[in-house]
């Protein structure tokens, strides 16, 4: 890779998530990269919380994906006051899946993402969204790992 022209950053709005920022804006500053804060909201709600909910969940989840709308425009502020050109995105369904089809369709050179670094046994039960960015993606993937957590 000769250069970096288009960085897909990820978010959950997590503090841990935030940790990928600093090094993409770094190396789109470096590169004149233009990045695409990326943020997908699970397409499905827990099992439970659907049975006692008083409204539908495809209300739920709009009102969901508006909110990250929102929060998502202010940091792409936040990052365009860097210097650096910053495109929003936004997507429902399984995030692994869909931060792939980003990389994909916006022929990103680079995605950056922080992990949780969560335990064994959550991450045996729940899997690794950033594992399995990074097995399928169509581009190198800088993993951020969160300092706090131990090995």
């Amino acid at each position: 890779m000769d250069t970096i022209r288009r960085i897909l950053v990820t978010t959950d709005f997590s503090d841990t998530s935030k940790r990928a920022f600093a090094p993409a804006v770094t190396l789109a500053g470096k590169f004149g990269a233009k990045i695409f804060l990326t943020y997908i909201e699970e397409d499905r709600l827990p099992p439970l919380v659907v049975e006692y909910m008083a409204v539908g969940v495809d209300e739920i989840l709009g009102q969901q994906i508006d909110h990250a709308t929102e929060r998502l425009g202010e940091l792409v502020a936040e990052l365009a006051r860097e210097g650096i050109e910053v495109e929003p995105l936004v997507a429902m369904g399984t995030p692994h899946v869909e931060i792939v089809r980003f990389a994909e369709e916006r022929n990103a050179d680079l995605i950056v993402m922080a992990t949780h670094g969560r335990g064994f046994i959550s991450h045996m039960i729940l899997g690794s969204t950033a594992e399995r960015v990074l097995r399928r993606a169509p581009c190198p993937v800088l993993i951020v790992r969160d300092p706090a957590v131990g090995d």
